[in-house]
């Protein structure tokens, strides 16, 4: 019985890396901008059957599913060539657009000195008025102290904080929130 399961297993393992082998395939061929349109979305309908001798009475008949494909499309925007390449070797690159650019609120984050023994400066840019959040956290994630807590003007932004005697010496983090993005500095205090 032992090796029946043992071989079981194996073969379960060899389809599964059989498919994640296919999988990476036609992801690479996406990727290229390759699109096999030789096969089309259809649905797929299964029955299911409760093979339990005692089952519920409205399980007798089984259970009809239909199943739905997941096809990705491509997104041509974002497969672009290089015109000194063959055209087989396509180059995946996304197009960086000013909207996602000005997505970003919080940038150019600096934390020192680090270590630090008595002050830590924090100097970071904001591309917008934002709610800036300042906190200390643990190894643990845990909330040690918050820092700052206020509403900050668009533009180059510098914070000093005196952290003598409110930390024992280790490793703790950062934690900047402005709007709704977060950044994690690590930090060791002395």
């Amino acid at each position: 019985m032992k090796k029946f399961y043992s071989l079981a297993f194996l073969f379960s393992f060899v389809l599964i890396n059989i498919q994640a082998s296919v999988n990476n395939f036609a992801l690479s061929a996406r990727s290229l901008g390759v699109v096999d349109t030789s096969k089309k979305v259809t649905k797929t309908s299964s029955k299911i059957s409760d093979t339990r001798k005692e089952r519920p009475s409205y399980l007798q008949s089984g259970i009809n599913v239909e199943i739905t494909p997941f096809k990705p499309s491509v997104n041509k925007a974002s497969v672009t060539s290089n015109t000194n390449a063959p055209a087989a070797t396509a180059v995946n690159t996304p197009a960086k657009t000013t909207q996602q650019q000005d997505l970003k609120i919080v940038s150019n984050v600096k934390v020192f000195p680090n270590p630090v023994a008595e002050q830590l400066n924090l100097t970071y840019n904001v591309n917008k008025d934002s709610n800036v959040t300042i906190k200390i956290m643990d190894v643990l994630g845990n909330e040690i102290a918050t820092l700052l807590s206020q509403k900050m003007n668009a533009g180059e932004q510098t914070s000093s904080f005196n952290i003598n005697n409110k930390l024992n010496s280790g490793y703790y983090f950062i934690r900047l929130i402005v709007g709704n993005e977060t950044i994690v500095k690590r930090i060791s205090v002395l």
